[in-house]
């Protein structure tokens, strides 16, 4: 019976499935999930601080907004050729 356990034993051993084996799967498999919560943790962080920005360059660009020019009055036929061709170009 012992030599049956034994033998057992070897071969889950060679496959990986013994039980120091698997204590060492479990340490590996522990450390990759630390460094994962860690990399989340990042992530987190780095996305509110992202989102801070966001929001002070939106608030910069409300507060940088320049007033609309208004347009001269056109008083001649020549002036309001001249400024129809000038938005014509633009778009």
């Amino acid at each position: 019976m012992k030599t049956l356990f034994k033998i057992i034993t070897a071969i889950l051993g060679i496959l990986g499935l013994g039980a120091k084996a698997t204590a060492k799967k479990k340490a590996q498999v522990k450390k990759i999930d630390n460094k994962i919560k860690e990399v989340k943790k990042a992530r987190k962080t780095v996305q509110k601080k992202k989102t801070a920005v966001q929001k002070k360059k939106t608030q910069v660009k409300k507060a940088v907004k320049t007033t609309p020019k208004k347009k001269p009055n056109v008083t001649s036929a020549k002036k309001a050729a001249a400024s129809l061709k000038r938005r014509a170009r633009r778009k």
